[in-house]
C-alpha cells in the first residue's frame, strides 16, 4: 500500500530534515507551510498521517488537528513542537485531537518509529469508520452498551484473552477482572464517544490468570445504544504473516522459536546452528560486543538474525542446505581477519565458529533450541523424575498460589534472576508485608545478596502507593531491600500537591525511580535524561518495532545513550521470541515476560538458582 503523509511547518529547514529522514521509506510526501495550505491538501488527497508544527502563522497545530479530526477522522495526527504547554498537550491528547506529540529536537529513530506505528493505527481508525456499518469478524472486537457492559465479543478476542463469550458478556469493559486501566480512562473515552468521535489509545486487557494483553484500541459509537471496540494487539503486524520458509529466511534464529513449535516439522530444510564465540576475557563489555555484532551483520550480509545470550557468544540459525552454514562460517572467519578499532587501539579479535545440529536425543528443534539458548533452567533439564518443561508450562503445571504470594521474575542479559515484581492488587499493608516476608525467605534460601522489588505505580492510587511504602518501611527495619518504583511521565512531571508529596515520600524511602513507556513518552530523549530517575522501562512496542535491520543500529545508539547516563533499561512484556532477540541485541539490562517465565510462587524461585 502507498502511504500518503502530510508535513506541515512554516520552517523550510524542518520540512527538508523530515524529508531526508524519510528518504529510505516509500512514502508519498505532501508539504504545507501553514494551516490553510494543509486544509487544501486534505480536501484533495487521502492523507493517512499528518505531522504538524505547533506554532505557525495563521493558525496553530492544535487547531489544525481539531479541524482534521472533523473532515478526515482516520488521519493519524502527530504534533511536533518544542513550544507547547504540557497540561494543554495532555488535554488535547485526552480529548483525542492529537494522537502523538514529539518534542523538538526529535530523535530520528523514535519519530520514524512513531510514523510507522501511526500508520498501523490509521488502519484502526479507518476500520472504526467502516464498523459504523459493518462488524468485521476477523478483527478482535467487543460490542458494549452505553454503560460499557459487554454485549458481544468475537472469536479472535476470546482467543487472545483465553476466555469464552460467557466469561466476558455481561462484564464491564473497565472492570478490574477484564482490564488493567486507570478508573478515569472510562470518563475520557465516554466523553469522546458521546461527542460522536472515535477514541484511540493504549489499553491493557487481562487474561483469566491476570496476565496483561497490551493492545491499541479504538472505540466508536455504532448507534445510540451500542459502541464497538476494535483492537490490534501490540506486536501484531498490519500485513498478513508470510509462510514459514520466508520468515525463516528473513529473520531466523531465536526470533522464530514460537513458530518453530508449530511449523518446523513442515519445513523441507534441515536446520543448523552457527555458534560464534570470542575469548570472554577479551570481549567482556557491551561496547566491544556491539562492534562484534555489527561485524557479524556485515559478514552474513544481514541475511540472518543474530542472537546473543552472552556478550562473547552469538548464535545464528540457518538452513542446512547448499553449504549455507559452511559458507557463512568462512565469511565470518575472513571478516574478522581485519583488526577492530576500539578505544584508540587496533584489536585482532578471532572468533571460534562451530556448526551444531540438533542432538539425536531431542525430538523437536524448538526444545533443543530453548535448552541451547538457556531458556530452560539447567535444574529442570537434569532432574530425571521431572520431564523438561518450558517455563510457561512449568508455571502452569504448578498449583496456582494466592495472588499476594506470586511474583513476575526479571532476568539479566546473562539469564540471572535479578528482581521480583509483585503480582499484588491489594492496598492492605498486611498483605504487602506477607508478600515481602514470604518472597524474602525464599530469596535468601537460594540467592546471594539482597532482594530487589519493582513496584509498578502507574495509575495506582495514593492509598495503594502508601500501603506499599508503609510495608517496605517496616520490612527494612529487619531486612535490607532494594526498591524500584515505576512512574509514568505524568507522575514524574505533575506539579499537583499530592504527586509532589508522593515523589518526596518515595525519595525518603530510598526508592529508585524508573520512567515507564520509554519510546511512547511525550518527552524526547534529552528531556528524559534530565529527569531524576535511575532507569527507564521500554514501551512494549519499542522492541517489536526493532525487527527490521534498518532501525536496529539507531535503536542501539539510542539505548547506548541511556546507558552512558548510567540508567538501567528494563524491557517488560517480552511475550514473543522476536522481542527477546531484539532485547539481547540492544543490550537491555533487565527483561521479563512469558518467553522467560510466567509469574511464579515463592517455592518456585529456586528453579533459577545457579
Amino acid at each position: 500500500m502507498q502511504w500518503n503523509l502530510l508535513l506541515v511547518d512554516d520552517e523550510v529547514g524542518i520540512l527538508q530534515a523530515i524529508r531526508r529522514m524519510l528518504r529510505p521509506e516509500q512514502y508519498t510526501l505532501f508539504e504545507a507551510g501553514n494551516t490553510a495550505e494543509a486544509m487544501e491538501i486534505l480536501h484533495e488527497q487521502d492523507i493517512h498521517l499528518m505531522i504538524t508544527d505547533f506554532k505557525m502563522p495563521g493558525g496553530d497545530g492544535l487547531s489544525l488537528c481539531r479541524r482534521v479530526r472533523q473532515i478526515s477522522p482516520a488521519t493519524y495526527r502527530i504534533l511536533l513542537s518544542g513550544q507547547v504547554d504540557y497540561p494543554e498537550l495532555q488535554q488535547a491528547w485526552r480529548d483525542g485531537d492529537v494522537h502523538r506529540f514529539v518534542a523538538k529536537p526529535w530523535d530520528n529513530l523514535l519519530l520514524t518509529s512513531d510514523i510507522k506505528e501511526g500508520l498501523k493505527q490509521h488502519h484502526l481508525l479507518r476500520k472504526a469508520q467502516l464498523l459504523r456499518h459493518t462488524i468485521q469478524d476477523e478483527q478482535p472486537l467487543l460490542l458494549t452498551d452505553v454503560n460499557w457492559i459487554v454485549r458481544l465479543v468475537n472469536r479472535p478476542m476470546c482467543e487472545a484473552l483465553g476466555l469464552n463469550e460467557q466469561q466476558l458478556i455481561g462484564k464491564n469493559l473497565f472492570a478490574p477482572n477484564i482490564s488493567a486501566m486507570p478508573v478515569e480512562l472510562e470518563t475520557e473515552v465516554t466523553l469522546q464517544v458521546e461527542a460522536d468521535h472515535s477514541w484511540l489509545g493504549f489499553f491493557n486487557f487481562l487474561q483469566k490468570d491476570q496476565q496483561k494483553v497490551p493492545s491499541w484500541m479504538t472505540v466508536t459509537s455504532v448507534s445510540d445504544q451500542f459502541r464497538v471496540c476494535l483492537c490490534r494487539f501490540v506486536g501484531d503486524d498490519i500485513n498478513p504473516p508470510s509462510d514459514f520458509k520466508d520468515e525463516l529466511k528473513r529473520y531466523s534464529g531465536s526470533h522464530h522459536l514460537n513458530r518453530l513449535e508449530r511449523d518446523a516439522h513442515d519445513s523441507d530444510d534441515t536446520l543448523e546452528l552457527l555458534v560464534v564465540s570470542f575469548d570472554p576475557q577479551q570481549v567482556d563489555n557491551k561496547d566491544l560486543s556491539s562492534i562484534c555484532y555489527e561485524r557479524l551483520q556485515a559478514a552474513t550480509n544481514e541475511q540472518f538474525e543474530i542472537y546473543s545470550p552472552q556478550l562473547h557468544v552469538f548464535l545464528i540459525l540457518v538452513p542446512a542446505r547448499e553449504g549455507i552454514a559452511i559458507a557463512q562460517q568462512r565469511h565470518i572467519s575472513d571478516d574478522f581477519q581485519d583488526p577492530i578499532k576500539f578505544r584508540g587501539e587496533r584489536l585482532i579479535v578471532q572468533p571460534g565458529v562451530v556448526i551444531e545440529q540438533k542432538r539425536d536425543d531431542r525430538l523437536n528443534w524448538d526444545e533443543w533450541l530453548r535448552q541451547r539458548l538457556g531458556l530452560i533452567p539447567e535444574a529442570m533439564q537434569q532432574e530425571p523424575q521431572k520431564p523438561a518443561l518450558r517455563l510457561s508450562e512449568a508455571a502452569k503445571a504448578t498449583s496456582p498460589a494466592a495472588p499476594e504470594h506470586q511474583a513476575l521474575l526479571l532476568f539479566s542479559q546473562r539469564g540471572e534472576l535479578v528482581a521480583l515484581k509483585p503480582v499484588q492488587n491489594s492496598s492492605d499493608t498486611e498483605h504487602w508485608s506477607d508478600w515481602l516476608t514470604t518472597m524474602n525467605t525464599a530469596w535468601r534460601a537460594s540467592y546471594p545478596g539482597h532482594m530487589t522489588v519493582i513496584f509498578d505505580a502507574q495509575g495506582a492510587s495514593l492509598e495503594h502507593c502508601r500501603a506499599y511504602l508503609d510495608a517496605i518501611g517496616h520490612f527494612n527495619i529487619e531486612h535490607d531491600l532494594r526498591s524500584i518504583v515505576i512512574l509514568d511521565e505524568n507522575q514524574l512531571l505533575c506539579q499537583d500537591n499530592d504527586e509532589q508529596v508522593l515523589r518526596s515520600e518515595l525519595h525518603q524511602a530510598n526508592c529508585q525511580l524508573f520512567m515507564a513507556n520509554f519510546g511512547r513518552s511525550f518527552l524526547n530523549s534529552r528531556q528524559v535524561l534530565s529527569l531524576p530517575i535511575q532507569g527507564v522501562m521500554l514501551a512494549p512496542e519499542f522492541l517489536s518495532n526493532m525487527r527490521h535491520s534498518k532501525s536496529l543500529p539507531q535503536s542501539r545508539r539510542l539505548l547506548h545513550r541511556i546507558h552512558d547516563h548510567d540508567l538501567l533499561i528494563y524491557a517488560p512484556e517480552i511475550n514473543v521470541t522476536e522481542s527477546l532477540a531484539a532485547a539481547h541485541q540492544s543490550n537491555v539490562d533487565w527483561l521479563s515476560g512469558d518467553v522467560l517465565s510466567r509469574p511464579l510462587s515463592a517455592d518456585q524461585l529456586h528453579w533459577f538458582a545457579q
